[in-house]
């Protein structure tokens, strides 16, 4: 198991790059009204600071053209899958390789508006959460994002940081339940594979991309079962 998890990490050194190759398009321009989400895109929670949705893309699936709003939003991937081509609309637009993704793995990305389409290339569906952030600032990423791998180091782990920010992976031994000590941060807790917790309002089972919502300075820790991994995203700002 350590040896195929190694294999994994080293394979994620491919999420650091998006190409970008330009895409000439007849149809209408990124000032059009916005289009809707297709139904790949699932709200699963939504609160006064952010919004997560459940995003699906099955093998080979073309999603037509849809619009998202200029907000940092972080990419949560759930499953291993392969490429996907997102297609840009507009005078200058560009058409965005999206490597194959792992399981665990993350990219932030600053504030930008996106019309576009999708084609995946992959033999395999793709699932991740899109969770956009609604009062916060990026502006030091690249265009591109930010792109950070699965850790498999068991303990919890700072992976992204700024003044109101942060994402930390938390991986139990296979042993030993693990608890999440409470934090003076609101946070959002993702499940990257079923688990169960026990939390000061009961236990409770998560499956895969599931999200629990956590209030700053609990009173008790969550605890969490053996093997258990998943993000913890600490809202650092004034509430």
């Amino acid at each position: 198991m350590r040896a195929k998890r190694t294999s994994i990490a080293h394979s994620l050194i491919a999420l650091a790059v998006i190409t970008l190759i330009p895409h000439t398009s007849n149809s209408q321009t990124s000032t059009s009204a916005a289009t809707p989400l297709p139904p790949n895109y699932k709200t699963i929670f939504e609160n006064p600071d952010l919004l997560v949705m459940h995003v699906h893309y099955g093998a080979h699936e073309f999603v037509p053209m849809h619009d998202h709003p200029a907000v940092p939003t972080l990419y949560v991937y759930l499953n291993d899958a392969g490429e996907v081509d997102i297609i840009h609309e507009g005078p200058n637009a560009v058409t965005a390789h999206r490597p194959p993704t792992h399981t665990g793995a993350f990219r932030i990305a600053p504030g930008i508006a996106e019309r576009h389409s999708v084609q995946s290339n992959s033999d395999t569906a793709s699932d991740f959460l899109r969770v956009e952030f609604k009062h916060l600032t990026l502006a030091d990423l690249p265009e591109a994002g930010k792109h950070v791998a699965a850790n498999i180091t068991p303990g919890i782990h700072t992976e992204f940081q700024n003044t109101s920010l942060r994402i930390d992976s938390i991986l139990c031994t296979a042993d030993n339940p693990c608890p999440i000590p409470p934090i003076p941060a609101r946070s959002l807790l993702i499940a990257i594979h079923p688990l169960h917790l026990q939390t000061s309002t009961g236990n409770r089972s998560i499956e895969t991309g599931e999200v629990i919502w956590l209030p700053a300075n609990a009173k008790d820790p969550v605890n969490l079962t053996p093997a258990a991994q998943c993000l913890r995203v600490s809202l650092l700002y004034p509430e």
